[in-house]
């Protein structure tokens, strides 16, 4: 049997407790500094206080820790390791590798996945040096998980939901290179989500003004299955940068399809945290953001296909749920196939989907005489032709439910056993009893019901009483003796939750800390774990520590400081990515289909200047810049 986690972003402490009453199994949260979104950065004392409530559930919290980092930096780091550490947070996710040689907390770790891990013999890497669980990349199918789990027992995580990155993670440097703005260093900005005319050599326009580079979110619904058999155990939502309403909703939708598989197979898949959820909206995926979904679930060695882009637009588009008939300016006819209320918003993209316009519901009015047909007033006018998709990309009604406090909640069922004596009194839940020294009188009349009332007034813990056991042996109870010892009991109780999430914590980490240090004092062979004998800048090695690190591990050649530390000289690869557009526009070289036009072709933007090229073999696109550095 193996434990499922399903694990949600949390922007704040706000939002990791609307995840964790949405069903989230753990929940992933930025430190104060050196996070990878650097604009979800969360206080240690916040990190403390989700940490104490998901460990009520047995959920837990990891904390994001995974830029690179310099020489000056890292000190910092360790600090905050610790800082994070004594917080009660569960695990550390990392990406910089000069932090395995420093004196971190006995705290599990974290492959992120922009420590681009590809391959198995990455994953061995990473499993010999102690971490606990590692990241893969968004990019991976299920047959590539598959194929890199077979030879390592490492806990494997995959993201299900949200945002894709179109280059691999970890190995996107357009944003340093272009903006001194670090993908690997929580800054990233968005290149890939921006508009681009694409040319060929002769500088002839090839597409002009489209989103080339942004990828379709991710939404993996009908394949978690799949994922799970393949070896998957730790399922994540991207959005640490998303709201409440986000995290409330998608947390819901996979929660259900979760617990819909681990009730249909109990003896292969285990729930990993614990409590019921109530919820007062049905989760709806395509309700919060969303620029349209694809399950990305094509093989490493295949090209994904061309419809993976929304070359309309980068925003979210949200749910299809009509047609435009008759555009009247600010006033339209529309076929549809859902209710729109006052406050909805749409986006109308016409048929060739060059052309995209956004626009508020101002009004909603039934035509006569034509059914699904409504007159729309809106907010702005409407340059668009008749025949134009409709989509809601936000659903103001269930917005505003969503918002709510009580949209979802969570409670773990407890039985209670209260058992009177002449000279006692005690109540016990599980393993954990409190008792009262106390003379009690015989009863002239059982007061059980009375007790049943007292204690099962659990009000806004994290309780609620299942079943209750009440044995007085013809004793009178006070009832405020009772109120008094239940209120007690679920102290203690709360206590013994944190307590035990934090002694496994320890236990893990500390056995995961031995072996890396055992691991670290023997030195390899690089061929060992696939290493070259050089590394370039895309290996990221930003302080002395790293270095120090991929010596120890067989690198003997160069070894080139990351982007972040020293520009190389000329023109440099900023991007590496599945998403080839020679493919995109027709002219795939595994089709044998020879262009037209004369290679290499350019993304422009502005004075930007992208040369593309292609490595077939690897069904690889790169984006090079000519490196004029910011």
């Amino acid at each position: 049997m193996r434990k499922i986690e399903l694990l949600a972003p949390a922007a704040s402490l706000e939002v990791g407790r609307i995840a964790l009453s949405a069903g989230a199994d753990a929940v992933y949260i930025g430190a104060p500094m050196f996070g990878a979104r650097s604009a979800a950065a969360v206080s240690i004392e916040d990190i403390a206080t989700l940490c104490t409530e998901a460990h009520w559930y047995g959920a837990k919290v990891y904390v994001a820790l995974n830029t690179i980092l310099t020489d000056d930096e890292l000190p910092q780091a360790v600090e905050l390791a610790h800082q994070i550490y004594q917080s009660g947070a569960d695990a550390l996710i990392i990406q910089d590798m000069g932090l395995l040689l420093q004196n971190l907390p006995p705290i599990p770790l974290h492959a992120s996945t922009q420590c681009h891990n590809d391959s198995t013999l990455k994953l061995r890497l990473l499993k010999d040096l102690g971490f606990e669980q590692v990241v893969l990349p968004r990019e991976f199918s299920t047959e590539d998980t598959k194929r890199v789990k077979e030879d390592t027992s490492i806990r494997i995580e995959s993201f299900i939901h949200g945002a894709l990155c179109v280059s691999y993670s970890g190995r996107c440097f357009i944003s340093e290179a272009c903006q001194g703005r670090s993908a690997n260093r929580g800054s990233c900005a968005q290149y890939c989500r921006m508009s681009y005319d694409l040319e060929d050599a002769d500088g002839h326009k090839l597409k002009e003004g489209q989103y080339l580079l942004s990828l379709r979110d991710l939404n993996r619904t009908e394949i978690i299955e799949e994922l799970l058999d393949s070896g998957v155990s730790s399922l994540k939502i991207e959005g640490r940068l998303k709201g409440i309403e986000y995290v409330r909703n998608v947390t819901a939708h996979y929660r259900k399809v979760l617990d819909d598989i681990i009730t249909r197979r109990p003896d292969e898949y285990q729930r990993a945290s614990f409590g019921v959820e109530q919820r007062s909206f049905i989760p709806t995926p395509e309700a919060t953001f969303s620029r349209r979904f694809t399950s990305y679930n094509t093989p490493m060695h295949r090209p994904i296909p061309v419809d993976e882009i929304t070359p309309f637009t980068n925003k979210s588009v949200g749910e299809e749920v009509g047609r435009l008939l008759r555009n009247m300016g600010k006033e339209v006819e529309a076929e549809l196939n859902v209710e729109l209320t006052n406050g909805d918003g749409l986006l109308f993209v016409d048929r060739d989907e060059r052309v995209t316009i956004g626009a508020l519901v101002n009004q909603v009015t039934p035509i006569k005489g034509k059914a699904n047909s409504y007159r729309l007033k809106l907010s702005k006018l409407l340059e668009i032709s008749n025949g134009a998709t409709i989509y809601r990309n936000l659903n103001h009604k269930f917005t505003q439910l969503l918002q709510r406090s009580d949209a979802s909640s969570r409670k773990i069922q407890i039985d209670i056993v209260c058992t009177a004596a002449p000279t006692s009194v005690t109540l016990k839940s599980g393993v954990v009893k409190v008792a009262r020294n106390i003379m009690l009188q015989p009863a002239q009349k059982d007061n059980s019901d009375r007790i049943l009332q007292a204690i099962s007034k659990l009000g806004d813990t994290p309780y609620t009483l299942r079943e209750a056991t009440i044995e007085l042996n013809g004793l009178y109870l006070p009832p405020s003796i009772a109120t008094e010892m239940r209120r007690e009991l679920v102290e203690q109780l709360l206590k013994e939750s944190e307590r035990r999430m934090l002694c496994q914590r320890d236990e893990v980490g500390s056995a995961l800390a031995e072996k890396r240090h055992a691991f670290l004092t023997h030195t390899y062979e690089a061929d060992t774990y696939g290493l070259p004998i050089d590394l370039d800048f895309t290996y990221n090695v930003a302080n002395q520590s790293a270095e120090q690190f991929y010596r120890q591990i067989g690198v003997s050649g160069l070894i080139s400081p990351a982007l972040e530390v020293a520009k190389p000289e000329g023109e440099i690869p900023v991007m590496f990515t599945r998403h080839c557009l020679l493919h995109q526009i027709g002219y795939c070289t595994r089709d044998k289909v020879k262009p037209p036009f004369p290679l290499p072709m350019y993304l422009v933007r502005g004075k930007e200047r992208f040369k593309l090229t292609t490595n077939c073999r690897d069904c690889q696109m790169i984006v090079w810049s000519d490196g004029n550095f910011k």
